[in-house]
């Protein structure tokens, strides 16, 4: 108890060091930094640019008003400030060091077996059986809303291995392995991870559902793991984020600076967590394609790109930004503009319900 009392002491003293004592004037974020990022650079409005709407979708995650309005002009210094020490914070490799999940120990023999065109369903079924939370984790998973295939609940990894086939095993293994423990609750973050999480989810599908169409079962299993490790790393940034506005606790938090933050931290950070668990170099460069406006030119990025969109697009279209008709037509005129071939007519439904 003493040591978890002084690793939080040493994690709020850390926090509190890097915070600046003021914003530069050219740090404050401005209304024209954010209107245009809603349209690509394409001439055609209709078209959407995906950052924009995952910034939108965030931001409407912790402003309980449902309006991103960008914040007091008395308050926008403090607010600059607060991103300024989260991205500091978030560089420094000692933080890195303190903070960065640990690779689940199991990753490396699981990703072998599940790559692997001979496997048995017993043998997957049988190396998570080693690791007891991950075979709870990857129950609760399978007998989620999102992959649920019957009513009746599974209570055994071998009955959810036989449900699932292997096909639909991996990315249940990919969730369970990755998911964060989230702190969720009241509060302007208390929404906040769980939306990350449904758009972690829902772009993993996606991604993984492109690749899958062309490239085999193990590149799809790679773009499940892309995507989920990007919302592992927003996870990481949005607990980053709370902790620092926690320590100004008169300043409400500006639902447009959490957003930019996240927009501007996350693929770095989830490109680190790639790199400190020793994953392949193309995940880690389909991640780090993520910090640009630019179309990623390899196939992992492209997906990520696209899955990001479709889910941010899906998930707006749910809370009434626009209708499921005009979700699926802005989904499909970026696809065109950005020359991406995928059945997203087919996706658009399952990403609804």
């Amino acid at each position: 108890m003493l040591a978890g009392i002084g690793a939080w002491w040493y994690y709020r003293a850390e926090a509190a060091d890097a915070r600046p004592a003021r914003a530069p004037a050219d740090a404050q974020e401005s209304d024209e930094d954010w209107a245009p990022a809603a349209v690509d650079e394409t001439a055609d409005p209709g078209i959407p640019r995906g950052r924009a709407l995952v910034r939108e979708l965030y931001a409407l995650a912790v402003d309980a008003r449902g309006t991103a309005s960008a914040p007091p002009a008395d308050t926008a210094a403090a607010h600059a400030a607060i991103a300024a020490a989260c991205a500091n914070l978030l560089s420094r490799t000692q933080f890195q060091a303190r903070h960065m999940p640990r690779r689940p120990y199991l990753l490396p023999k699981l990703m072998r077996a599940i790559n692997d065109p001979d496997v048995s369903l017993e043998h997957i079924a049988r190396i998570v059986s080693e690791d007891p939370a991950l075979s709870a984790n990857l129950l609760r998973i399978a007998n989620s809303p999102f992959y649920r295939i019957q009513e009746k609940p599974v209570e055994s990894l071998m009955r959810a291995a036989t449900l699932l086939g292997l096909d639909g095993l991996r990315p249940v293994i990919a969730a369970a392995l990755v998911q964060p423990v989230m702190q969720t609750g009241d509060g302007p973050f208390g929404r906040l991870p769980g939306v990350i999480w449904e758009h972690t989810q829902l772009t993993a599908d996606v991604a993984s559902g492109m690749i899958r169409g062309g490239r085999g079962e193990e590149d799809s299993f790679a773009a499940q793991m892309v995507g989920l490790l990007h919302g592992l790393g927003a996870i990481m940034v949005a607990q980053v984020l709370r902790d620092n506005y926690a320590l100004h606790p008169h300043l409400p938090p500006d639902p447009r600076t959490v957003a930019r933050v996240l927009d501007e931290q996350t693929a770095p950070i989830a490109h680190r967590i790639a790199v400190s668990w020793e994953l392949s170099e193309r995940i880690g460069t389909a991640l780090d394609a993520q910090r640009s406006d630019a179309m990623p030119a390899d196939p992992l990025g492209r997906a990520l790109r696209a899955g990001r969109l479709a889910a941010a697009l899906a998930m707006l279209s749910r809370q009434g930004s626009f209708s499921r008709d005009q979700g699926l037509a802005m989904l499909e005129a970026w696809a065109e503009s950005r020359h991406v071939q995928a059945d997203f007519a087919g996706m658009w439904s399952r990403l609804l319900v």
